[in-house]
């Protein structure tokens, strides 16, 4: 069986539209240190992972390992909460070193890279 990751690739491209759209105005507008001080990248990746824990509660159960597959929705419900922490320490927190910006956009693009195999493995095993 042959497996298509389309799918999961219009979904991560949609996700990552809005901080395109972002990056494109703050170049625009020459300011692209406002960009990497976003925190929309720890948003985008909570969203992210919480899609992704959804789409696991649509695999039936006799296409779940038990323990293995329980042990992936941690995976994903931990990276999803992690990320939203961050997103509100953000917001709450002023004078956040430069590195931690830095750390959320890497952990946005390491999100994406793991989103699309998983994306489209809950997908396939939601198949009846």
């Amino acid at each position: 069986m042959t497996r298509s990751y389309d799918t999961a690739k219009k979904e991560a491209v949609f996700i990552a539209l809005p901080l395109l759209v972002l990056f494109l105005i703050k170049m625009l507008n020459n300011e692209l240190m406002s960009f990497l001080k976003l925190s929309d990248f720890s948003l985008a990746t909570s969203i992210m992972y919480g899609q992704l824990l959804a789409k696991t509660l649509d695999v039936p159960d006799k296409n779940k390992k038990r323990d293995r597959f329980s042990t992936y929705q941690v995976y994903i419900f931990v990276a999803s909460i992690l990320s939203m922490a961050m997103y509100i320490g953000f917001q709450l927190i002023p004078d956040i070193n430069f590195n931690f910006y830095i750390a959320q956009i890497v952990t946005f693009l390491v999100g994406i890279m793991f989103y699309i195999p998983l994306s489209t493995l809950m997908s396939d095993l939601s198949k009846e």
